[in-house]
C-alpha cells in the first residue's frame, strides 16, 4: 500500500509488505459488525447467559461476518474481531511473554479484547478446563465478601492488567 500521499513517516515506516496498514482501534470498533445487548433481570441471570452465549458466539461470528474490506483492501479475514483484539491490544512485551518478565506480574495470553477466559455460572465450572490468572488480593478480598468461587475468580482475573484509563482525580497520593 503506497501511503506516502499521506506524507506520513512513522506511517510509512511502520507499515508492512502485503499487510493492511491499521494504525488505530478506530479500525477496530469502527468497523461493521452486528451486535446484540442483552438486559438480564438479574446476576445470576446474567452469569447464565454469559455461559451459554460463550460457545455459540463463535458460531454466530461466523454467520455474521460482515467485515472483509479494510481501508479499500480485500482482507483475508471477514469479522472485525481479530482487528480489534489487535487494535486494543495494550500487554506489554514482558506480558506477552517476548521478554522476561522484570515489572510485569503475569505473562498474560491474550489481548484484553479476546475470547473468554472462563465461566461464571455455578453449574458450569466443570468447563473450566485452562489455567486462570487472577490477582490474589482481589479473590480474598470478594470472597470475604461472600462472593462465589467462579465469579471472584473471574473478577480478579480482570484485574491482571492495568487500567485503560486513569484521571488524575482518581489517583490516591
Amino acid at each position: 500500500e503506497d501511503l506516502s500521499a499521506y506524507g506520513e513517516g512513522d506511517m510509512i515506516s511502520a507499515a508492512k509488505p502485503d499487510h493492511i496498514y491499521m494504525d488505530h482501534m478506530g479500525f477496530g470498533m469502527g468497523c461493521c459488525c452486528l451486535q446484540v445487548t442483552f438486559q438480564a433481570v438479574n446476576v445470576d441471570e446474567a452469569r447464565w447467559l454469559y455461559d451459554q452465549l460463550t460457545p455459540i458466539t463463535p458460531i454466530l461470528l461466523a454467520l455474521s461476518a460482515a467485515t472483509p474490506i479494510f481501508r479499500s483492501k480485500l482482507a483475508d479475514v471477514d469479522s472485525r474481531w481479530d482487528i480489534i483484539s489487535a487494535s486494543v491490544d495494550d500487554r506489554t512485551a514482558e506480558e506477552r511473554g517476548l521478554v522476561p518478565l522484570k515489572k510485569s506480574k503475569w505473562t498474560i495470553a491474550k489481548s484484553r479484547y479476546d475470547t473468554t477466559d472462563c465461566y461464571i455460572y455455578p453449574c458450569s465450572v466443570a468447563y473450566n478446563d485452562i489455567p486462570l490468572q487472577y490477582d490474589e488480593a482481589i479473590y480474598k478480598q470478594l470472597r470475604d465478601g461472600d462472593i462465589d468461587e467462579p465469579l471472584a475468580k473471574h473478577i480478579a482475573h480482570m484485574f491482571i492488567r492495568d487500567p485503560l484509563q486513569v484521571n488524575i482525580e482518581t489517583i490516591i497520593p
